[in-house]
């Protein structure tokens, strides 16, 4: 039977092979794949009246078919024919047109800002594009990108359909041009900013990858703010607009609408049974209203991108904290459950010392936070003496035994993923900004650690360095991190991330107030797994430990030399007089170990000469979306799975973790295969060097007991570090993009005591 396609313009011709042939051929080039048995699989596909757009998607059906361990170049396969579609889809041919077309129609169509036309010279621009770096996408990776992040025609009333105008590297050179839109030589800089990118040697985060560039530029990746113990303001002044629980809230839906993830601190809201002087009656505590925290959450849809993502930290000594623990339970009160929202512990050295002690007679105290507001601002050896001084003169509202209270905060992470473990007094203890306020939680993903206040609601701008891609060859054929291009890169990407809080859209007053004061950043890491193993080097060995260690060195040096070198340009931030920076204080400094191999005295006398540009540089996030972009593994996580299923609108595929390429599986653990004591104490060698924090998700092997994830948590806070994120129990279903958590069982031991030898549960 002869058949017959259809194509885009609505014609019908005859189906012609050879145009399969040739578009097979094409990707095949490079590749170590059998272009005739591709096109078997592709005309196999084939049907009577098919429209040409599903050939192109039957094509990368095929080829993702063929995924596998051995077999691995076919999702670069699967990604050229995505990538012929998108071409045509765009232009109608089999490439780019040229930049000035695309950017001169989004301008038209008010979805860029219209500098993107004026202030550069787009045909210089255009010459420096690179389409053959299309090429290096995963198909999992190009498929990230045109779902997410190419520009769409606006949609229209009753339309369902946004064609996209937007191609991979038009997209990579928009983000570049929408950072250095106030550079003085804005050209210039856009090229340098689009090699960054485009190379996948560094990636921005996602709002900045959503929105530089745009009308809107929000192109920051985390807020934290603070909610004061008042229904609403008085509005007659704009400064005291967000100082109340309301105000806060309608802060949050700001924040939200444009892609920014949100940590909010509500210790300072009166707990239930609190009178409320003004009506004579008492307060229902902090819970209805994170009820209604939720829902803006999943009202205010993060612009219609990605859903709304909002974590909720409070002190461990506050009377709500047992319904607190219990937010994301299956069972109970549903008015008092909050499923779309991320609950997180801010826990008290205090707390953990006693939980140390693992006496059954040592108790906790609760302390009313509208009686006793001064516990909120205080940490460290202060809030010990104050906590105790309150204890001791009876003025809690309640006690329970601190194993008890424990044992249900860690009872509640195991069943439900939250709240996450997260630590007062390190992050306070080690904060670069301690002269000018406290640091009161953290974000979404637990890696932030700002001052919050009534008048500042903490911001940073996120991107991370694929380490992956910073490797060279040594004597004898080893594989070793290259500092020198290592170094060229955090300059560029500091730069960047500075650039970003002054072109960036500020969704409320109080958070442009504290970015352009503080000037923080977040400069991560992803690609570090794929790193080690491409080094040869075991995640459970004392050469990883080194390694954690003298890499994130080099990494903290070049930060902390590029912020400054950057304030020689610039200027130091507003608030640097009086920092650790300017006291001579590094983040090295204040760690448990400060054992270090590089020269740190020229860099110290630099910083004391010039100042710095940013309050904080570092923070490793999880980068769960950015490393399928750039088909590396995700921050500094063992690999999650070496193989796994992914799906789209063409069916299933099979997603290879890309370490596996090295050829050495004996060093590709799983996370669940990873012993836990080499994720903690990795962590705590990477944490010497990070003035803000990490994320660090722990995964517990199905049969867990109750002593191994307290001695995990124990561990963590022992070891120094700041803050965690999941604990992600071993299921059967595998989710893989954060934040939300995979689901859980119900726990499969009873807590019925921490560590007694005693008990049968706990062995």
């Amino acid at each position: 039977m002869r058949m017959n396609v259809i194509k885009r313009s609505g014609s019908v011709e005859p189906f012609n092979p050879a145009k399969i042939e040739r578009k097979t051929r094409w990707a095949c080039q490079g590749l170590d794949i059998d272009p005739e048995k591709v096109m078997e699989n592709t005309v196999l596909g084939i049907r009577h009246n098919m429209p040409t757009s599903e050939i192109g998607r039957a094509q990368a059906a095929a080829a993702a078919d063929m995924i596998s361990v051995d077999c691995q170049d076919a999702t670069f396969l699967a990604a050229r024919y995505l990538l012929a579609d998108l071409y045509k889809e765009v232009t109608g041919e089999h490439g780019y047109g040229h930049l000035a077309d695309y950017i001169h129609k989004a301008v038209a169509l008010e979805l860029l800002d219209d500098r993107l036309g004026k202030l550069f010279d787009l045909k210089r621009l255009n010459i420096a594009l690179q389409p053959n770096r299309d090429l290096q996408f995963t198909y999992l990776g190009l498929q990230t990108v045109a779902d997410r992040y190419l520009i769409r025609e606006p949609a229209q009333a009753g339309s369902g359909t946004q064609p996209i105008i937007e191609l991979p590297q038009h997209f990579f050179m928009r983000v570049a041009m929408g950072l250095a839109l106030l550079e003085d030589n804005p050209t210039e800089r856009a090229i340098e900013f689009y090699e960054t990118l485009s190379s996948f040697d560094f990636m921005s985060s996602t709002p900045t990858l959503f929105n530089s560039g745009t009308r809107h530029s929000q192109m920051s990746s985390c807020y934290l703010n603070t909610v004061a113990d008042n229904l609403s303001a008085d509005e007659s002044e704009e400064s005291n607009r967000y100082a109340s629980i309301y105000g806060t809230l309608d802060e949050c839906a700001r924040l939200s609408k444009f892609a920014g993830g949100i940590g909010t601190d509500w210790t300072r809201v009166r707990s239930a049974g609190d009178p409320i002087k003004s009506t004579n009656g008492k307060s229902s505590g902090v819970v209805p209203y994170l009820k209604v925290q939720n829902d803006t959450a999943v009202a205010v849809n993060q612009g219609g991108k990605r859903n709304g993502a909002i974590a909720a930290y409070l002190e461990t000594w506050h009377p709500d904290l047992y319904d607190f623990l219990e937010l994301k339970k299956n069972s109970g009160d549903n008015l008092r459950r909050t499923y779309e929202l991320f609950p997180a512990n801010w826990i008290p050295d205090l707390f953990m010392k006693r939980v140390q002690a693992n006496d059954p007679s040592v108790m906790w105290s609760f302390f009313s936070p509208a009686e006793f507001p001064e516990l909120h601002e205080l940490y460290g050896a202060a809030f010990e003496a104050r906590y105790v001084e309150l204890e001791q003169a009876g003025r809690f509202r309640f006690q329970k035994p601190v194993l008890e209270v424990w044992r249900k905060m860690v009872q509640m992470l195991f069943e439900t993923g939250n709240p996450w473990m997260t630590w007062k007094d390190e992050c306070n203890r080690r904060n670069p900004q301690d002269h000018v306020g406290v640091i009161h939680g953290s974000n979404l993903c637990t890696e932030i650690t700002l001052n919050t206040s009534d008048d500042e609601t903490a911001v940073c701008n996120l991107g991370s360095v694929n380490l992956a891609r910073h490797l060279t060859n040594a004597a004898e054929g080893k594989v070793v991190l290259d500092s020198r291009k290592l170094r060229k890169t955090i300059r560029t990407a500091m730069r960047m991330l500075d650039n970003v809080i002054d072109l960036n859209f500020y969704p409320s007053f109080r958070a442009r107030n504290a970015n352009l004061r503080h000037r923080p950043v977040g400069l991560g890491v992803m690609g570090y797994t794929e790193a080690l193993v491409a080094c040869g080097v075991h995640w459970e060995s004392k050469l990883h430990l080194l390694m954690a260690d003298v890499w994130f060195e080099a990494i903290s040096y070049f930060a902390i030399e590029a912020s400054s070198d950057l304030a020689a340009e610039r200027g130091a931030y507003t608030s640097y007089k009086g920092s650790k920076w300017d006291r001579g204080i590094f983040p090295i400094d204040t760690a448990r170990d400060q054992a270090a191999t590089m020269n740190w005295t020229p860099l110290r006398e630099k910083v004391a000469k010039q100042g710095m540009r940013n309050s904080n540089t570092m923070a490793i996030a999880p980068t769960a979306t950015i490393s399928n972009i750039v088909g590396t593994t995700p921050c500094i996580e063992p690999i999650f799975k070496r193989t796994f299923t992914e799906g789209n609108l063409s069916g299933s595929f099979m997603v290879v973790d890309p370490s596996l390429k090295y050829g050495r599986p004996d060093l590709c653990l799983e996370s669940f295969e990873v012993d836990q004591i080499w994720v903690i104490d990795s962590a705590a060698r990477r944490q010497k060097w990070i003035d803000q924090a990490q994320s660090v998700n722990i995964f517990a092997k199905a049969g867990v007991k109750g002593k191994d994830l307290s001695a995990i948590y124990l561990r963590a806070w022992e070891r120094g570090l700041k803050t965690t994120y999941y604990l992600r129990p071993q299921t059967n279903k595998v989710k893989e993009s954060a934040p939300e958590p995979a689901a859980t069982p119900e726990p499969e031991v009873q807590f019925c005591s921490i560590s007694s030898p005693d008990c049968e549960s706990c062995q």
